[in-house]
């Protein structure tokens, strides 16, 4: 009964941003996800300290503003999603200028199939609908909700220009099948996966996934990454693509799947570094040096 309750509140809610304009639907979600960066300590602390770590030499308030901004962003993102998910095809292509797609028109074209490299910067929802919105056949890989009738109602809007979400607790037997058949096939690569590989982000070890590297260096499957980013703080976007040079394979497998992982995290730090605030710094990317700094400090009786 509750995830019905909580199911038709959502939609409801849906449907009533919807009728409001998308620039005010976005500054009502910025200014309570400014809010929220006050409320949520934990979550502010979070933010502040994966800024402090990759900018260390930055001013405290640098930080907090930064960090106050991140929270801006998510809360403009998430109160643009019904625009996202409820408008039509026209308007969502208005509001969008594509750079470099010639990048990954060309991958595709190969019919090898092609991994996109993407992250949680800026409205990522919106960049992910993007795919199947200009005709390209995509597979997302994506975590579901816990809600099963709200997940069902979300997977159809984010499916609705023909993408395939795939969940990634489905296994991967799917994915040969899929490459072969040259299909686009998207994977977040700046979440922490605790079972997950060590490997640099914006140049600090974060446990991350190697699954596209598997494929990169049996198969040469291309590689792009991709980025939505927000002009201003408008309703409008630059989505860009840009290839990514891959390291000549060895005979170890494993450190060719480190260095593969490697140049594709590498390859978003520009992007990240020249509008910080529009990645969700507020999740645990680096939770294993956290995990080991506060050891470090049990041992050395630091508080």
């Amino acid at each position: 009964m509750m995830q019905y309750i909580t199911a038709i509140w959502v939609k409801t809610l849906f449907w009533l941003i919807r009728c409001l304009p998308v620039r005010l639907a976005g500054a009502l979600g910025a200014g309570i996800g400014r809010t929220l960066f006050y409320i949520l300590q934990r979550h502010r602390r979070i933010a502040i300290n994966n800024i402090a770590r990759i900018y260390p030499h930055q001013t405290r308030a640098w930080r907090a503003s930064k960090s106050r901004e991140s929270f801006a962003e998510l809360g403009r993102t998430v109160f643009e999603l019904p625009h996202v998910f409820l408008r039509s095809k026209d308007f969502l292509l208005s509001r969008v200028n594509i750079e470099n797609e010639a990048v990954f028109h060309e991958a595709m074209q190969k019919k090898e199939g092609v991994f996109i490299a993407a992250a949680h910067h800026s409205n990522w929802e919106f960049g992910a609908l993007m795919f199947s919105t200009l005709g390209y056949d995509s597979t997302i890989i994506y975590r579901p909700m816990h809600n099963d009738i709200l997940e069902t109602y979300l997977k159809k809007r984010r499916e609705r220009f023909g993408a395939h979400m795939i969940s990634r607790n489905a296994g991967l037997r799917w994915l040969p099948k899929a490459l072969k058949q040259g299909t686009s096939v998207a994977v977040m690569i700046d979440q922490h996966m605790s079972q997950g590989t060590p490997i640099p982000f914006l140049g600090h070890m974060a446990n991350s996934t190697t699954m596209p590297a598997a494929f990169i260096r049996r198969q040469q499957t291309p590689v792009v990454g991709v980025a939505l980013e927000r002009k201003g703080r408008t309703f409008d976007f630059t989505l860009r693509f840009w290839s990514i040079p891959l390291p000549h394979t060895s005979t170890h497998k494993q450190t060719d799947y480190f260095h593969i992982m490697q140049a594709i995290a590498d390859s978003f730090a520009p992007i990240i570094h020249a509008r910080p605030e529009l990645w969700l710094w507020l999740h645990r990317r680096w939770l294993i040096l956290e995990n080991e700094e506060a050891l470090t400090q049990v041992v050395h009786g630091t508080p």
